[in-house]
């Protein structure tokens, strides 16, 4: 912290600056958070700004892949995810609604860095980077915050007013603005980043399990089924989550259900789970959401900001790591970390990753649509490609790469 004079702000009275930090990080979570800690630990000053104290939601993607943990490890945070309860998991095993095997998607055996998907209840993912962040001197955290108001971006500097909860109100000096508030990002439209969005037919069902037991390897299990895929996915503190897809008018009939209703239908799409007892987590309409610049002068989005994905295969948070570490290496050293070096950093980071991306982006969109449209003959078609994955060896080995984070699935 330290104190700057602010001056020439219109409207304004000239006062001194509360804070005066390097990168001021606007939202606490998974990207926010990662962020904040893979910046900190490299010397820069982050101040980070979260507005809830509450845990984040339960039944969004929770699995890192191979790719991410390999990136987790280079920022030195890896071993910090497993001492505070994080798992491993070799792969995904495919089945039909009968529980024929079709596919062992197992990445043990690829020659990569970290040969296995890491997982961790989401909740607790964000509270892992921040304490990670905490341990540098040049970190702070501002939680829980009412509001943060921008007051002016000169030639050296953006100026915000944050208020707290008790009241309090600072001004802060930054350099650098990263905007990490969600699929909503109501700071990107105030600095009008243009973003479209596509809404997706058919929401994401997700139900919990306590008496799930996964096998030796904690593999995720997924069934076909006639109106689309059913996941069992292991949870780090035991049990598991249950996604599906529902259509759009089963909402709200779907909300009103108990417990025996919800393992009721499970059980006739997935019989082998007909006892299986379970209940509610929540159900996400899902949509698409791309940014058209991911960058402005001194600001970048990051996270579901910049590219709120289709859920149906946890891309989002891992995508998400991966172009902060990207950008990190974009970034100017602190000797040379000022405004307008930022703003072409920025500019750069922007440039490269939107091509490096793009086929991802594209792949999940294209998923997301046949989510939408799966039925009995998609079912079919599915059945025949996992089978053909299992039995053909590169092809099966490219599956696992990609699944893996090394390339686009």
């Amino acid at each position: 912290t330290g104190f700057r004079l602010i001056t020439k702000i219109p409207g304004y009275i000239s006062i001194m600056a509360d804070i005066n930090t390097e990168v001021l990080i606007i939202g606490g979570g998974v990207a926010g958070s990662a962020a904040a800690c893979a910046l900190s630990k490299k010397g820069y000053e982050v101040l980070l700004l979260e507005k809830s104290e509450k845990p984040q939601d339960t039944a969004r993607g929770d699995h890192l892949q191979p790719a991410v943990c390999e990136i987790l490890g280079n920022w030195d945070v890896l071993d910090r995810f497993f001492k505070s309860g994080a798992k491993k998991r070799a792969g995904s095993l495919w089945f039909d609604e009968d529980a024929n095997f079709l596919m062992d998607a197992n990445v043990s055996k690829l020659n990569i860095p970290e040969p296995y998907f890491m997982f961790m209840n989401h909740e607790d993912i964000s509270g892992v980077f921040v304490s990670a962040a905490e341990e540098n001197q040049n970190f702070s955290f501002m939680c829980p915050i009412v509001s943060c108001a921008h007051i002016e971006t000169n030639d050296e500097e953006s100026v915000f007013e944050i208020k707290s909860k008790d009241g309090a109100i600072k001004t802060v000096a930054t350099k650098m603005i990263m905007i990490a508030d969600g699929v909503a990002s109501n700071m990107g439209r105030y600095f009008k980043f243009e973003r479209t969005s596509f809404r997706y037919e058919r929401a994401l069902a997700v139900l919990f399990s306590d008496e799930y037991k996964a096998d030796d390897f904690n593999n995720l299990r997924t069934y076909l089924t006639d109106r689309g895929i059913v996941t069992m996915i292991p949870r780090a503190k035991g049990g598991c989550k249950i996604g599906l897809t529902i259509n759009r008018d089963e909402i709200k009939s779907w909300k009103k259900m108990s417990p025996e209703e919800y393992q009721d239908f499970i059980g006739q799409l997935v019989p082998t789970y007909k006892n299986l007892k379970m209940y509610s987590a929540g159900i996400y309409p899902p949509s698409m959401i791309i940014a058209e610049n991911w960058s402005k002068e001194n600001i970048v989005l990051i996270g579901d900001a910049c590219h709120g994905l289709h859920p149906g295969r946890s891309q989002g948070m891992n995508t998400t790591i991966k172009c902060v570490d990207h950008l990190l290496g974009l970034l100017p050293p602190k000797e040379s970390f000022e405004k307008k070096s930022v703003a072409k950093s920025l500019e750069q980071y922007q440039k490269e990753m939107k091509s490096n991306i793009n086929e991802l982006l594209e792949a999940n969109h294209s998923m997301g649509l046949s989510m939408d449209s799966f039925d009995r003959k998609s079912k079919v078609d599915e059945i025949e490609k996992f089978k053909l994955l299992e039995q053909n060896k590169e092809a099966g080995h490219n599956y696992r790469m990609k699944s893996a984070g090394y390339g686009v699935f």
